[in-house]
């Protein structure tokens, strides 16, 4: 490639008017700091020039632009510069310097095979204000000699537009950035407050996080109440085999930041003192990866991590601050969330209890009262008519089985959620059941109540519910005594016991609702047992269940 010279009018003020106008267009900034190195060039009559460009971070030379060297040339030279000798010169000291002859430098490291031979060198920092944005280099000077003052005041004012080109570029990249992080952490929101499903939405929070942090991986991690002393990975990006971790609290980054609320850069994951306590945690967190960046969402939400991989630059403190505000956001929006579920369930509750209500208030009641006149009825028609007499006693039967179906959902609309311990809950529906009707309850809980299976817990809160509500209706009893044994291992029989001091069994007793208890006990390859209650009177009433049986 051949440099343009002075015959091109790009000399003098010419070239710096170019060069601004190539600024002023404000095209890819690659092909700009390519037009400026080429109007240096012409202006200093220089045989070849090129420009390095630091990272953002001012630790590496993060691009190289080169005039007057075609692609053969740089193919046979190989890597670019990586700010050694000379060039690392000027990288720490970035003042202009001017040399008759480059290779006699005592920081000059000679030049790579392949590479031309160069003498007389100028080179300039490519600056605005304090801030340095690398260097302008040119050698050669096409006319013989060295470059002179001339050339170096006109190449220091390209260097200077370099410099605005530079961080006017990185200015657009830093706003583009911002709008990408603010528009992820706005759809994350929108997704959580528009009801999306939450294990979707912390899948994207992760997802969304890695792509813009530019990690090889990240992580979600959050509490949980049965496990106090370490957080759990929930959504993973880049390696989803790690959802389920468990990640220790104790001398840990993360614990450290999950606690103190302050994020944190962790310039070597695998040195973290408290994983090296665990090795299977750290071999699975930290397998192929390096640095991390850590922030916290809040000690009751939980912790975000972005990870990236052994021999990429670790994050820095731009980056940590976009996760850090992206992660407040998402906290917010999480917590937002959580408040309008419970809010919907509070509704949901509130509108369970009031047709639970209506039907006991008004329903169940009509329902008793037509069942005691027909009971009155039928009893007046035994000795004279004993057929219709039976007829109104089926009737009373299925108003009595059409009862306990209407007082099981009503006691179904009321029961608390699952996450309420069953003890308390049949203790809730006893006393709910006997409120008002003169008897005198007791309940008695032994084993381990509270951790039976759901389907065993829901069938034992009926058949509970079922005998007592029977006892108030037609044993006539001053008191009732409940005893549940849930027993321990799942060999152990679930026992019910519900015995009342009343008049005990009737000659022909109704079998309905005994018939839906001994079915559930059936179900469960159990039984249903009911005996006298002695010399005093009163009926006992035996179901049993094994822990594990039935369906």
């Amino acid at each position: 490639m051949t440099p343009p010279g002075p015959e091109d009018g790009l000399t003098g003020e010419p070239a710096l008017a170019a060069a601004v106008r190539a600024v002023a267009a404000g095209g890819r900034l690659e092909a700009t700091l390519h037009d400026i190195v080429e109007a240096a060039v012409a202006r200093a009559d220089a045989t070849y020039g090129a420009m390095g460009v630091l990272s953002s971070d001012g630790r590496r030379v993060d691009r190289f632009v080169i005039v007057g060297m075609d692609g053969a040339a740089q193919d046979v030279i190989g890597r670019l510069p990586e700010g050694d000798g000379i060039l690392g010169l000027l990288l720490d000291h970035p003042v202009p310097l001017r040399l008759d002859d480059l290779g006699a430098h005592p920081a000059s490291v000679g030049f790579p095979s392949g590479h031309p031979p160069m003498a007389s060198f100028l080179g300039v920092p490519v600056r605005v204000r304090d801030a340095v944005f690398g260097n302008l280099y040119l050698t050669e000077k096409r006319s013989g000699g060295s470059f002179t003052a001339a050339d170096e005041e006109a190449v220091l004012a390209l260097a200077a537009v370099a410099g605005l080109a530079i961080e006017n570029a990185r200015l657009a990249e830093a706003a583009e950035r911002r709008r990408a992080w603010l528009q992820a952490a706005t759809e994350v929101s929108t997704a959580l407050l528009s009801g999306s499903g939450l294990d979707d939405v912390l899948h994207t929070l992760v997802h969304r996080a890695a792509a813009l942090s530019d990690a090889d991986g990240a992580a979600l991690l959050v509490p949980r109440a049965d496990d106090p002393a370490a957080l759990t990975i929930v959504a993973a990006a880049g390696a989803t085999d790690l959802e389920g971790v468990r990640v220790p609290l104790a001398d840990t980054h993360v614990g450290r930041v999950h606690r103190s609320g302050t994020p944190e850069l962790v310039e070597d994951i695998r040195a973290d003192p408290g994983l090296g306590r665990h090795a299977d945690v750290a071999a699975e967190l930290s397998a192929g990866a390096r640095s991390a960046a850590v922030v916290p969402l809040g000690e009751a939400v939980g912790t975000l991590v972005c990870l990236r991989a052994t021999g990429r630059e670790p994050f820095d403190a731009d980056v940590l601050d976009a996760l850090t505000a992206f992660a407040a956001q998402a906290a917010v929006a999480l917590e937002l969330a959580h408040s309008q579920r419970r809010e919907r369930e509070l509704q949901v509750r509130a509108d369970r209890e009031r047709i639970a209500r209506d039907l006991h208030d008004h329903v169940v009641q009509r329902i008793y009262a037509t069942g005691l006149t027909l009971d009155r009825v039928a009893r007046s028609l035994e000795d004279l008519d004993p057929y219709t007499a039976r007829r109104v006693e089926r009737s009373v039967d299925e108003l009595d089985e059409t009862m306990t179906q209407i007082r099981s959902a009503i006691f179904e609309l009321q029961d608390d959620p699952p996450a309420e311990p069953l003890g308390r809950r049949l203790s809730d529906v006893v006393g709910r059941v006997t409120e008002g009707s003169g008897v005198a309850c007791h309940v008695q809980l032994h084993g381990d109540v509270d951790g039976l299976p759901g389907p065993l817990a829901h069938d034992l809160l009926a058949v509970v519910r079922e005998l007592v509500s029977n006892v108030v209706r037609h044993a006539a009893a001053t008191r009732v005594s409940v005893d549940v044994d849930g027993g321990r291992t799942p060999g152990d029989d679930v026992v019910v016991v519900v015995a009342d001091d009343g008049r005990g069994l009737p000659a022909r007793p109704a079998r309905s609702g005994l018939a839906n208890l001994e079915e559930r006990a059936r179900r469960r390859g159990g039984r249903l047992t009911v005996t006298g209650g002695g010399p005093r009177g009163g009926t006992t009433v035996t179901w049993r269940a094994p822990r594990d049986g039935g369906t």
